[in-house]
């Protein structure tokens, strides 16, 4: 199980774009190969910051969901409303833990 955590930076004035967005990738998302649960957060001290945190049972599954065009098309437009490239991160299980 892998978690992948992706912080966006929104433009002043456009989270709510940005919302309606991110809803509408993980609702396509949901149907993917993979997908477990996923959620999205909001910086407490600083609103035009959002953390979207999901689960997937593999690396594999979340690289195909990764470059798919249904997603890359999304996150285009997602995109125009950053003030700077979203950072994404990779985790999986500590097999030591």
């Amino acid at each position: 199980m892998i978690r992948v955590m992706i912080e966006r930076h929104c433009q002043p004035g456009k989270e709510k774009q940005l919302r309606d967005l991110l809803l509408e990738l993980r609702s396509v998302g949901m149907r993917q190969h993979g997908y477990i649960t996923g959620e999205t957060l909001r910086e407490a001290e600083n609103p035009s910051v959002f953390m979207v945190i999901s689960t997937w049972i593999t690396l594999e599954a979340w690289k195909v969901w990764q470059t798919s065009r249904q997603r890359l098309v999304v996150e285009e437009m997602i995109d125009c409303l950053l003030t700077e490239t979203r950072e994404v991160r990779v985790f999986v299980e500590d097999s030591e833990a």
